[in-house]
């Protein structure tokens, strides 16, 4: 098995994709730019990240129950598409993207269970192009 290691890839056809081949002849095109996630937030119901479970966030509120927002520390050139959870114990809960406080530098979150807006652990993706 080889490895290769560089600081900087660029696609031939297009300068932020780039082909992958994978196995026997699978071929995958990536956008490396939109493709992979830019932040990443794992949290307590009261939207303290839990230890060593953020990527590009800077800091979090928490708005009240169930409400939570985090600033990027790289914000997105647009609105991003984001990803949650949903989490099942004794009572089903799951987190949404809060369009009324999301933005380019912010990840909101709104997050339920069954009875309406609940605090609770969270995580949530965000995808998009940075700025």
């Amino acid at each position: 098995m080889s490895t290769l290691r560089t600081n900087a890839l660029e696609g031939m056809d297009a300068k932020n994709s780039i082909t992958i081949v994978a196995g026997a002849g699978n071929i995958t095109t990536t956008n490396v730019q939109e493709g992979l996630a830019k932040a990443y937030v794992r949290a307590n119901d009261d939207a303290q990240t839990q230890e060593n479970q953020s990527v590009n966030v800077a800091s979090s509120t928490d708005h009240g129950t169930g409400d939570y927002s985090y600033t990027l520390t790289n914000s997105l050139d647009t609105r991003g598409v984001q990803v949650s959870n949903n989490r099942r114990d004794s009572n089903p809960h799951i987190t949404c993207m809060n369009e009324d406080r999301d933005g380019a530098g912010t990840m909101a979150v709104r997050h339920y269970n069954t009875s309406g807006l609940t605090g609770g652990r969270h995580l949530c993706v965000l995808f998009g192009d940075l700025a």
